[in-house]
């Protein structure tokens, strides 16, 4: 994949010349694996990781300046047995000099986030993070580095999506602020200028989408658009698990998908008196080449790993693919949460349904992949006007954005947000009506806000089933084998 944004002058003996390496939500992807579209070669890993970085480093013959876009652990089985420190070994390993703080690197708390920072030779950054009461940064917090780059001090900012507040536990966020926009950066931006960089980009765990015909949206375009002209090179995005190579305000763009598929890399020159100007790519990030110091890291890990994620659970008539709004995979998780709480409805949100599930044999292991963050399954009693504006939440846009269980919600989407919802019924016929008295069954993550479920916040949970993902193998477990998914929505939607 090759995409061009400016065309970077001819190099001459003044001119600076920095390359940029950068790649986001690795998600602990430790190892190397194939997809439906690597044609059986195998794609990224700490392998892929490393073998990328040594080539175009050679293939540059210039400064190198390594970085990540956050979300650097959470997500494998290989990082979350040991609270993602084998991934910090690994992108110490790899040379990575910065990283911004994605929001799944506070899953564990902040003490776990802070080991794992006292364990990284890579500086740890978000510049948008505040006390609600102090109104200053946390410790853990760096808000930007200066680091020294063969000859060149390059400055690199943090940023957090500002939605970091409602996608994390409510318990991990507490007390803290995260600001969006350029605002919270501007002293920021004024210590990096006095500073007097030769190069300044911001590593942001904030992204966005881009169609077919190049236009793009989202918060890091936000950003950039409403950054001063002239005050940042260039911005290596993540968050979004897509792929962005766009300039906006002047300023190139760079996010290169996700799971260590591929690499992000930005040729910057400047002449000496004059503007920037930026070549990037985005290159898959193949694993072809062997490499003795990455493999005797896994190895080291592996064992543990091993005994938890190869045993088979089910067997899966059917691959079950996240396509679309609504879709089989989504109905299952919803039901075993249900069912594990003797629940009216279950309420699952897409956000945490994170891969597919291939036909066959269904292991540990993949399991942890589809729900890898250790939700705790609360039952909660909860009036019918919480459950219907929680319906309505999952319908904002026009388009379902979660899945239910134990419920059918038909809904007009030609409706304005909060009056979508036609009518909700329950598996047994009865209306749910805003005074009636019901029991939902959700993550603990839900219920305290996530996702925008703000409606739940208020209401105490009677007992804690158990964790997501052993309540998720228990149903598989359970079900005439092979298991074959519930299919039918439960989002549907009406003619007016």
């Amino acid at each position: 994949m090759l995409l061009t944004l400016l065309t970077v002058l001819a190099a001459g003996p003044d001119t600076l010349r920095l390359r940029v390496r950068s790649r986001n939500d690795y998600h602990g992807s430790l190892e190397a694996r194939t997809w439906d579209w690597s044609r059986e070669r195998p794609v990224g890993g700490v392998v892929g990781l490393r073998a990328a970085f040594a080539r175009l480093a050679a293939e540059c013959d210039c400064p190198v300046v390594r970085l990540d876009g956050g979300d650097q652990m959470q997500g494998t089985l290989l990082s979350n047995l040991v609270y993602g420190r084998s991934t910090v070994e690994a992108l110490n390993l790899a040379g990575l000099d910065a990283a911004a703080i994605g929001n799944h690197d506070l899953d564990w708390g902040v003490d776990t986030l802070r080991a794992r920072q006292r364990d990284a030779r890579y500086a740890w950054l978000a510049a948008n993070v505040f006390d609600s009461t102090t109104g200053r940064r946390p410790d853990w917090a760096r808000p930007y580095a200066i680091l020294p780059i063969q000859g060149l001090r390059v400055a690199v900012i943090g940023y957090m999506t500002h939605e970091t507040k409602s996608i994390v536990l409510a318990e991990h966020v507490a007390g803290r602020r995260f600001e969006g926009g350029v605002e919270p950066l501007r002293d920021v931006l004024a210590d990096v200028a006095r500073a007097r960089p030769d190069f300044t980009i911001i590593a942001a765990h904030a992204g966005a989408f881009c169609r077919r015909d190049g236009t793009c949206a989202g918060e890091i375009v936000d950003l950039a658009a409403a950054l001063p002209p002239g005050s940042v090179d260039l911005i290596a995005s993540g968050h979004t698990h897509s792929i962005v190579n766009t300039v906006v305000n002047g300023i190139p763009i760079v996010q290169s998908w996700s799971s260590a598929r591929a690499v992000g890399v930005t040729d910057l020159a400047r002449v000496p008196g004059g503007p920037v100007t930026a070549r990037a790519r985005i290159d898959t990030l193949w694993a072809d080449t062997p490499d003795s110091a990455a493999a005797a890291l896994v190895a080291e890990y592996r064992p543990r790993v091993d005994a938890v994620a190869n045993r088979v659970v089910a067997t899966l008539r059917d691959s079950l693919f996240l396509r679309g709004d609504q879709y089989p995979l989504g109905n299952l998780i919803a039901a075993a949460q249900r069912h594990a709480t003797g629940a009216d409805v279950g309420l699952m949100n897409n956000g945490g349904i994170r891969t597919a599930l291939p036909a066959g044999p269904v292991t540990i292991g993949r399991l942890f992949e589809v729900q890898p963050f250790q939700n705790q399954v609360l039952r909660i009693p909860v009036p019918g006007s919480a459950l219907l504006a929680a319906f309505e939440h999952a319908l904002a846009g026009g388009r379902p954005d979660a899945h239910v269980d134990g419920v059918t919600v038909r809904y007009d989407a030609s409706k304005p947000d909060g009056q979508r919802v036609v009518e909700a019924r329950l598996d047994d016929g009865r209306l749910i009506v805003p005074d009636g008295r019901y029991v939902l069954g959700t993550s603990n993550f839900i219920a305290g806000g996530g996702s925008g479920f703000r409606m739940l916040v208020p209401f105490a949970p009677e007992r804690v089933a158990g964790f997501d993902l052993d309540l998720l193998e228990a149903w598989l477990a359970a079900q005439p084998q092979p298991v074959v998914a519930p299919a039918a929505p439960r989002f549907v939607p009406v003619t007016p």
